[in-house]
Order: C-alpha cells, then sequence, then structure tokens
C-alpha cells in the first residue's frame, strides 16, 4: 500500500472531521452491539421462561426486545446519516484539494498528461475513495466489533465448544490476505486500462469534426471496441478473484458450521450443555459468518479505493513547476517595460529553441515577431507569460524579473488573444466578463463595442444572453475572435500579446477583427506574433526570427529594403497572394 494513498485517507477522515468520524462510529458499533444481545434473549427465554413457565419474565423480555429494537433503529439512523455525510464530505474536500492542486500545475504537465485521465482521476478515483470510506465507516467498524464481542461471548457460554469452532477460523484470515495481494493488483491495471480508455474517449468526441470529415467513424469504432476488449478481461480478472475470495470464506464457515453441530448436539445429549446455550451459540456462530465474509468481501472495495487513493496522491505529489517564490513582488501598477536579456530556453532535454535572446521593449511599442514556424515565436510569449521558466537568462518587467512577481497578480496584468480563441460553454455575456468577474453592464457593453461584438450580437433573438454551446460552436471563426478581444478589452491589460490573431479569418472578419484590434492595442505594450507579414507593417519594431535567435530588426520600411530572412518571406508571400512577383528596390 502506497503510504501517502494511507496518508491522504487518514488525513481526510482524521483532519478537520476527527469528531464526526468518532461519532460516526461509535454509532455504528452501538447500533451493531444492540443487535448482537438477541441470541442471549433467546438463551434466557428457552432456560428460564419455558422451562418454568414464568409469564412475568417473558413479558419483561420481550419489552427489553421491543426497547432494543427501538434504540437500534434510532442508532442506525444515525449512525448511517454521519457514515454519508462524512463521505460526501471527504469526496467534496478531495475534488476540491485536487481542482485547485491541477490549476496550480504548469503547462508542461498538461502536455504530458491527457484530459480523459485527468477527469478519471477527478470522477472516478474519487468516488472509488468515497466508496471505501463509506465501507470502512460501516463494514469494518460493524464486523470488527461483531467478531471481537462474539468471540467473547462464545467463550463465555461454552469454552470448549468456542475452541472446535475457532479451529478453521484462521484459514479466513488467510484467504483474506491472500486474496487482497492479487485484487490490489488486477485492480490497479483495471483503474490504468479504464483512464486510457477514457482519455482515449475524450479525444475522440472532442475531434468528432476530424473524425466525421475524413469518415473515420467505423475506425474509431474498431479502435475503441479493440481498447474495451483488454478493460473487459482485467475487469472479470478481478471479479474471478473477487468470488473466489467469497468461495472459500463461505466454504470455510460452512465447515466450521457443520463441525460446530456436530460437537454441540453431542453435549446436549450427554447433558453437559443446555438447549439454551447450544441455540445461543449456534445463534451467535451463525452471527460470526456473516462479519467474516463482509470482511473477506470487504478487500474488493478497499483495493478499489487504496487504488483510487494511491492514483489521487500521486497527482498530489506533482510539485508545481512554475510557483511563486519566497516573497514575491506585488507592483502597484505596470508601464509596459519589457526587456529580455540573454534569454535561452528549451522544451525539457531537447535542444535549445530560444538561443541567448535580448531585446528591449519600450512602454506603448507595437513590437511584430516573424518568421518560420518552429522559429521560437510563441514560445517568447509563452516565456513572457511565465507559462515556462527561462533555461537562462532572465526577463524583466519594469526592471523586475518576472520569477519575482507573484504570478497571479501578474499574469492578470497581460491580455492574450490567441489564434483559436477558447470560449466557454455559456453566454456572450458570460464570456465576455471571464475576464472581470465584477464587471458592471455598461463595462461588458462597452467592450463588445469596442471589439464589434455588437455588429452580429444584434442579429441573435437573446442577444448577448445568448448560449454559445461548447468553445463557441454556434459562433463563426470571426465572431469568437471578437468576443475573445472584448474579454481582453475588458481585462484593460497593459501588456498585450496577439498569437496570430487574424491569421484564420476570412477577408471581411479579418477587417472587422483588425479594427478591434486596434482599439485594443491603443496605448499598451503590444507583441504581435505574426505569420502573415501584411498584418505587421504598421508595427513600431519587427523582430525577424529564426532558428530561435534574432536575424533582423527594424520596421517595414527599413526591412523590406534589405537583402534578408523577412524581404525573402515578404516576396514569397506576395507572390502566393497575387500571383506575381512585387519589385521592391534594395538598399
Amino acid at each position: 500500500m502506497n503510504n501517502s494513498a494511507f496518508k491522504l485517507f487518514l488525513r481526510m477522515l482524521l483532519g478537520p472531521y476527527k469528531f464526526v468520524s468518532a461519532a460516526a462510529v461509535v454509532s455504528v458499533v452501538v447500533f451493531a452491539a444492540l443487535g448482537l444481545v438477541m441470541p442471549w434473549m433467546l438463551k434466557i427465554i428457552i432456560d428460564r421462561v419455558l422451562g418454568t413457565g414464568d409469564v412475568g419474565l417473558l413479558w419483561v423480555i420481550i419489552g427489553a426486545i421491543a426497547g432494543i429494537y427501538l434504540a437500534r433503529e434510532i442508532f442506525m439512523y444515525i449512525s448511517h446519516f454521519l457514515i454519508y455525510y462524512l463521505s460526501q464530505k471527504v469526496m467534496f474536500d478531495v475534488r476540491r484539494i485536487l481542482f485547485k492542486h491541477l490549476q496550480s500545475l504548469s503547462l508542461r504537465f498538461y502536455e504530458e498528461y491527457r484530459t480523459g485521465k485527468l477527469i478519471s482521476n477527478i470522477i472516478t478515483d474519487v468516488q472509488r475513495l468515497e466508496q471505501m470510506t463509506v465501507n470502512v465507516m460501516n463494514v469494518l467498524s460493524v464486523n470488527s466489533f461483531s467478531i471481537v464481542f462474539i468471540t467473547i461471548v462464545l467463550f463465555v457460554i461454552n469454552p470448549k465448544l468456542a475452541m472446535i469452532a475457532f479451529v478453521l477460523m484462521p484459514l479466513q484470515f488467510v484467504n483474506f490476505l491472500y486474496f487482497k495481494q492479487a485484487l490490489n493488483r488486477d485492480n490497479m491495471i483495471l483503474s490504468e486500462k479504464m483512464s486510457m480508455l477514457s482519455a482515449n474517449l475524450a479525444e475522440t468526441i472532442s475531434g468528432i469534426r476530424i473524425v466525421k470529415s475524413f469518415a473515420q467513424e467505423r475506425a474509431e469504432n474498431r479502435y475503441f471496441v479493440s481498447q474495451l476488449r483488454p478493460v473487459m478481461s482485467s475487469a472479470m480478472n478481478f471479479l474471478v478473484n473477487t468470488i473466489y475470495c467469497w468461495v472459500f470464506s463461505d466454504f470455510i464457515s460452512g465447515l466450521c458450521t457443520i463441525i460446530t453441530i456436530g460437537a454441540g448436539g453431542t453435549m446436549v445429549i450427554r447433558g453437559t450443555m443446555s438447549i439454551g446455550d447450544f441455540v445461543a451459540f449456534y445463534s451467535y456462530l451463525g452471527m460470526l459468518v456473516n462479519p467474516i465474509v463482509q470482511l473477506s468481501g470487504l478487500s474488493s472495495c478497499f483495493s478499489n479505493g487504496m487504488t483510487g487513493a494511491e492514483r489521487i496522491a500521486k497527482l498530489l505529489d506533482t510539485v508545481p513547476e512554475i510557483k511563486d517564490c519566497e516573497n514575491p513582488v506585488i507592483l502597484d501598477e505596470i508601464k509596459g517595460q519589457i526587456d529580455f536579456n540573454n534569454v535561452s530556453f528549451a522544451y525539457g532535454d531537447d535542444k535549445m529553441v530560444v538561443k541567448q535572446f535580448s531585446l528591449e521593449i519600450k512602454p506603448g511599442q507595437k513590437v511584430a515577431f516573424v518568421g518560420p514556424s518552429g522559429s521560437g515565436k510563441t514560445t517568447i510569449a509563452s516565456l513572457l507569460l511565465r507559462f515556462y521558466d527561462v533555461s537562462a537568462g532572465a526577463i524583466k518587467v519594469d526592471n523586475h524579473d518576472i520569477r519575482s512577481l507573484k504570478l497571479d497578480d501578474y499574469r492578470s496584468r497581460i491580455g492574450v488573444v490567441m489564434q483559436e480563441p477558447f470560449l466557454f460553454s455559456g453566454s456572450i455575456e458570460d464570456n465576455i466578463a471571464y475576464a472581470k468577474k465584477d464587471a458592471t453592464q455598461e463595462e461588458i457593453r462597452n467592450a463588445a463595442r469596442m471589439a464589434n461584438v455588437e455588429e452580429f450580437v444584434r442579429g441573435l433573438e437573446k442577444g448577448y444572453k445568448s448560449e454559445l454551446g461548447e468553445n463557441g460552436t454556434s459562433l463563426s471563426g470571426g465572431q469568437k475572435q471578437r468576443v475573445a478581444i472584448a474579454r481582453a478589452i475588458l481585462k484593460n491589460p497593459r501588456i498585450l500579446i496577439l498569437d496570430e490573431a487574424t491569421s484564420a479569418l476570412d477577408t471581411v472578419s479579418e477587417y472587422l477583427v483588425q479594427d478591434a484590434l486596434d482599439n485594443l492595442m491603443r496605448n499598451r505594450t503590444t507583441i504581435i506574433i505574426a505569420h502573415r507579414l501584411s498584418t505587421v507593417k504598421n508595427a513600431d519594431m519587427i523582430v525577424v526570427m529564426k532558428d530561435g535567435q534574432i536575424r533582423q530588426l527594424g520596421n517595414h520600411a527599413t526591412l523590406i529594403a534589405q537583402e534578408g530572412v523577412y524581404r525573402e518571406l515578404y516576396i514569397a508571400q506576395e507572390e502566393k497572394a497575387t500571383g506575381k512577383r512585387p519589385q521592391i528596390s534594395i538598399t
């Protein structure tokens, strides 16, 4: 058993809910204890009432039985309410802690860990932990107490017969321990296969447009079935071992019962044991079988729960790669001065994708990054956002190393508009207000007008309240882009990053989006990552990158007149767009 998983389980139960846990255990034990006095009552009736005809004692015992049943029902309600309340609180807290932890992890983690597996961790694994909580609090506590109590009573009634009955009992624990290991192994294999199935399913559903456009439905069906088969096989291995555990446990219990009836019946015939003692002994022995069987069956539930706990603990043990320093700086305001000082960066142990990059960007400047694919343009933006930390050198904003700034406060001062904006399910208004939760209706409407969102919202029946569906499926690419720009305008950032913001749009949409971007860029330090050079002609400075390094620097007029990467890219793009090679004078 993983120590982190077990500590997680104990921390959830014995941390903020130790008093509730104790009350639940006490109430469930009282509930179980009240049910265990019935065979003793039966023994008294047989030996002292039926043999003597004492009707008065009979009615006293009947009254006591009625009181016991009433008290038992009360404690059953209390115990089960506390256990279910506790299990739901544990599930709530684990999911809350897990989700908060996931928010703190870096982008590199999400690039390596599949979304479907994360969903499986938050939903399925936490549910397993919750089920184990219920069973540990209920089945384990009740049955452990019952076994101890009944064992003591059996030895009180007839020590010799108790010794005979318990000859085979150790086999039950051997059976439990043996199958526990097998079930843990099978369950871990099953959990991994289920999480992979979940990940692949989420990926296929997310890419359903691609699946349909390439007519790959049948291929995806075959692939899904090929993944289901090993899951079913692993599940059957797990369930068969569970059945074996139950069968052996039941066989041992049955054999023990047969031996007890034979030995006890002989004692009654010889007069060394009363009929009341024999009936009570046999009743208690029968009551002992069920707790042992349930404890044996608990192995599968416990295995399930601990597998879930191990996977959750492993996820919680993941250390965030990007986090605040010990005493982070919170700036009152950001002017927008950005300095890249000899920056180098590599993803993992791969070769450097940015090499000794140095650049000064002044407040309010519009700086465009251009160059071939893979030249490091988007990586520069990711480093500025501190999605990754530089491998060497430093990035400074207003003369502060960004690693010294409080992360959430720093990122709140930066606006980003991506090539493919992500919109949440909800209304247009909700998506714009995502940038500022306390925004007024007027602020949202002003941002929408500046981004030309109002141009298409007027035609929607519900206006700004219109539901978008998952990732804005009801909007066109240009409309989604304008909503994203409105979101950035509402954020009112001092630094703005535009990552290929118009490259995927048609001419009409690009005009409306570009107009919105012009409104957004006004009086802000803006970094424009562009593939089409026609969109960066008005930039104050153009940084031409290749192989992670700056190859040229200047404005459009200066660069187009020079031999180099920029001029080659510009000629190639113009020739592709117009079918003619542009005539450019070289200085």
